[in-house]
């Protein structure tokens, strides 16, 4: 993680280097030789990070080094930021915001004066402390190198003892049932590839070794074939392990061409039918592959591939398929696994005595093999129920076996992400077990801690994205949520994967620290160096009075499982002493605006703000606006909130903005459409919200615009029609809608709209058939015939051909106007799934819309007649009354 620093750090000393700092820095005394040695520093010890990443575990006194370095890392990031932001107050300014006076150079900060001079001094006093360390580093022998030497992998073998395996007997059988098979998916091929996928530790190479050694395979095939690849992916010594397979009398030379040892493959499985099972695959280079498989094709018909990875990436480039992903065991499996190693030699009373316990430490595999295994190596040599005891109640990251024997598996999956990436996964500490991780708010997370520098701004996200998925087809998260497109919203963490993380971060994070009770009112992180912070307040009655050590924080998490009346003293001091703090959020606390007054706005490193269910809030305080950083803005279920600040206009970086469910504000300031950089607006269940502000079309980079059930919204603004790169409008529930804008057509970007439930919205503007990128349209009304000519009519579909899911149309109108209908080109929708046409005229027949409409077989077209389906559920519901 601390080559990622380094990494962001030399970024951010390019971007402000002195040739393009304003005059104003220019005028600070030494300021530009400081910066200088600060990159010099940096420089001088970024290529020994990597070998004192590994070390670090094995010695105490690099793990102690590198902890100061990151130490000082964070304390130069503040610095950079502050540089960063004052000279971004300087430049946006076209009146001088600074000053040059006899003793003191400084810029107004918000509410606060910066002395540039105080920068120069602490980036004086970081070198002096970075001097030593680079000075340090020598007495441990670091290596230089740019690519991390990973940890040994241990090379695994085709043998296996079957009766220690369990919980896998349906997958095999299966697998062995796709082997036998003679087809080949791939046209063209004698072979086919299928693989295994997991996270470490699930049984992939058990389940490989099991199969492998199942006596229908081994008799099936004319050769059988067993090769550890791992990392790299060497083609020549894989080719070698091949041929040593196929002929144990062979022996080649690390010399030998690689086109001879391909050769040899090819002559030694000509006309036969071979099974090769390629375990532990890392590398997802396509074309090292395709030379090796072209290798094969001299074999017959029936040939298999077998292929086990972590990584669906590997899989897929393999051109495997089907994928077998392995679930995780359940409870009893693991209990089985567990006691066969810890019992082993024990008595039938040994047993009996322990078991109640055993089964509770099983619990805590959740589903895992490897930790089952591990475990119960572990409990073999305890024979009383207390050492039992003390298992079930440790954290399984705190024990002195984890490192070595579950965690080695997880530390190969983490050196194989980009050094970017693994400060990302890290930083999922801070969330607790089990937690439900909303993928958007987990890259808004990252953004806020910097993490993911980009120079195009407006695509920051999109590459949060990449970091996320690089992440999951890794297997760092399980139990996925997906849209009706398939798109991941959210996700858990395997319990083992959250103590390999809590592991690896165990002095920056303090997850879930509880506040029970009256004797603990007093929280003290003095003695260690946290950086990011969640707080659970179990108890309603009681907060921390006084909360030490957390100067330092970066983020700041509080969670009230009750609503908790805060104690403004110690509220205050929080905000004042945490002046770093990037992140904060405060959830169901009583909080009212002249509480976070005070201090807040001298928080100019916040980037992520989330007040949610602070019920105490009318009014969001003017300081809020003097957050020079701040990109997003929750104020989620803060129901009695009233207004937003006059002065929101002045956080020019916000990028989200959530008032969900904010049922008291019946309006928007329209110093709203000066957030020039708003990406996300949500406004779902503003109850009492009248209109949106006239100037709503400056907001040009709005992608995502929500208006859920903000029902006493009539019209929606011509100017919204100027918001060119809005991608979503929803605009469900608007009970008393009337009409959309009539240039909606102007919105070329929109991928999905939705009006479901708008009941009073009659018509639909002709403007919708120029929505070519539409690819969701949940609900809308269709003239049948042409007699509406600034009405949609069914023929508008004609170039909407990349909707998608499931689409209602209601047709109005007097008859089916079949040329009008023939305009849907229904078959070019190759993306929909479904079609439900409601007739609402009598005039218009059933057989004749489907006649017109022509929709293609594989298409589903339902048919319903609203006037017979509206006097059914009136008659239904009078009967239920009367009864």
């Amino acid at each position: 993680m601390a080559e990622a620093i380094v990494s962001t750090i030399l970024e951010q000393l390019t971007a402000i280097t002195i040739e393009k700092a304003s005059e104003a820095w220019r005028l600070v005394r030494g300021v530009e030789k400081e910066v200088k040695r600060l990159e010099s520093n940096f420089k001088a010890i970024q290529y020994e990070l990597e070998d004192a990443e590994e070390k670090q575990y094995l010695d105490k006194r690099v793990e102690h080094w590198l902890e100061r370095f990151k130490q000082v890392c964070y304390d130069i990031e503040d610095v950079l930021d502050d540089w960063k932001t004052a000279d971004v107050e300087i430049s946006s300014s076209c009146v001088p915001k600074w000053k040059v006076c006899p003793s003191v150079s400084c810029f107004p900060f918000g509410s606060q004066v910066l002395r540039r001079d105080d920068i120069a001094t602490r980036i004086k006093d970081i070198n002096k402390e970075l001097d030593q360390i680079v000075k340090d580093k020598d007495k441990f022998e670091l290596i230089r190198r740019e690519i991390i030497k990973q940890p040994k992998r241990p090379e695994s073998t085709s043998f296996v003892d079957v009766s220690k395996l369990h919980g896998r007997d349906r997958v095999k059988e299966d697998i062995i049932r796709r082997l036998l098979c003679e087809t080949s998916k791939e046209e063209g091929s004698c072979i086919s590839t299928m693989a295994i996928v997991g996270m470490a530790g699930i049984g992939k190479t058990s389940l490989g070794q099991l199969i492998y050694n199942d006596g229908l395979i081994q008799t099936h095939f004319d050769k059988n074939i067993w090769v550890c690849v791992s990392d790299p992916f060497d083609l020549g010594q894989i080719a070698r392990a091949i041929l040593e397979n196929l002929d144990s009398t062979i022996s080649f030379q690390n010399t030998t061409p690689l086109q001879n040892l391909l050769s040899k493959i090819r002559e030694n499985i000509k006309e036969k039918k071979f099974f090769l099972v390629l375990d532990d695959v890392w590398t997802d280079h396509g074309q090292d592959w395709e030379q090796l498989k072209a290798a094969f094709q001299s074999a017959i018909l029936g040939s298999k591939i077998l292929v086990t990875t972590r990584k669906e990436s590997v899989a897929k480039h393999m051109g495997s398929y089907p994928l077998f992903p392995l679930d995780l065991l359940s409870e009893e499996v693991c209990w089985l696994i567990l006691a066969q190693k810890a019992f082993t030699g024990r008595s039938k009373d040994s047993r009996e005595n322990l078991e109640d316990i055993g089964r509770e430490i099983a619990k805590k595999c959740k589903g895992l093999p490897l930790a089952a295994n591990t475990l119960g190596g572990l409990l073999q040599d305890k024979l009383r129920r207390e050492e039992w005891q003390n298992v079930l109640n440790s954290e399984i990251w705190k024990l002195d076996f984890a490192q070595e024997d579950i965690f080695t598996p997880l530390l190969l999956s983490y050196y194989d992400l980009p050094s970017a990436i693994r400060r990302c996964l890290l930083y999922c500490a801070i969330f607790p077990k089990d937690y439900k991780i909303d993928k958007d708010k987990l890259v808004r997370h990252w953004m806020a801690q910097g993490y993911l520098n980009d120079d195009n701004n407006l695509e920051t996200e999109l590459k949060g994205e990449d970091y996320f998925k690089c992440m999951a087809t890794r297997s760092f998260f399980q139990d996925f949520y997906k849209d009706a497109d398939g798109n991941i919203c959210s996700c858990k963490m395997h319990d083992m994967v959250h103590d390999f993380v809590q592991f690896l971060t165990k002095r920056e994070f303090v997850m879930e620290k509880k506040i029970l009770s009256v004797e603990n009112v007093k929280l003290d992180l003095s003695s260690k160096k946290v950086r990011h912070l969640r707080l659970v307040i179990e108890n309603w009655s009681f907060s921390p009075m006084s909360i030490y050590g957390t100067e330092k924080l970066r983020s700041l998490v509080a969670v009230s499982n009750g609503y908790n009346v805060t104690a403004s003293e110690a509220l205050q001091n929080l905000l004042s002493r945490s002046k770093h703090l990037r992140l904060l959020e405060f959830d169901s606390f009583d909080l009212d605006a002249e509480e976070i007054a005070r201090d807040i706005g001298k928080l100019v490193h916040l980037r992520y703000l989330s007040l949610i269910s602070c019920f105490g809030m009318i009014n969001l305080p003017e300081a809020v606006c003097e957050l020079p950083n701040l990109q997003y803005l929750n104020l989620h279920k803060c129901r009695r909130l009233e207004k937003l600040p006059v002065g929101i206009g002045k956080l020019i970086h916000l990028r989200y903005l959530s008032l969900i469910s904010c049922s008291e504000i019946k309006n928007l300031p329209e110093a709203v459409c000066e957030l020039y950089n708003l990406q996300s607006l949500n406004l779902q269940n503003c109850l009492t919200l009248q209109k949106l502000p006239d100037g709503i079309g400056k907001l040009i980079h709005l992608r995502y615009l929500s208006l859920i059930s903000c029902s006493e919204i009539k019209n929606l603004p011509e100017a919204v029609c100027e918001l060119y790169n809005l991608q979503s409008l929803n605009l469900q529930n608007c009970l008393t809608l009337q009409k959309l804008p009539d240039g909606i057509g102007k919105l070329i970007n929109l991928r999905y709209l939705c009006t479901e439930g708008c009941r009073d919205l009659t018509c639909y503007p002709k403007g919708i058939s120029n929505l070519t990128s539409l690819m969701r349209l949940s609900n809308i009304k269709m003239r049948a015939d042409r007699n509406g000519a600034d009405q949609c009519s069914i023929g508008d579909l004609e170039n909407l051909d990349l909707l998608g899911g499931n689409l209602r149309v209601e047709l109005i109108g007097n008859a089916i106007d079949w040329d009008e209908a023939k305009k849907a080109k229904l078959h070019k929708k190759m993306h929909l799934k479904r079609l439900d046409i409601w007739i609402c005229s009598p005039h218009i027949k059933e057989e004749e819309v489907v006649q017109a409409l022509n929709p293609p077989s594989n298409l589903s077209v339902e048919l319903f007649d609203y006037l017979r389906w509206s006097t059914f559920r009136k008659m239904r519901f009078a009967r239920t009354s009367s009864i």
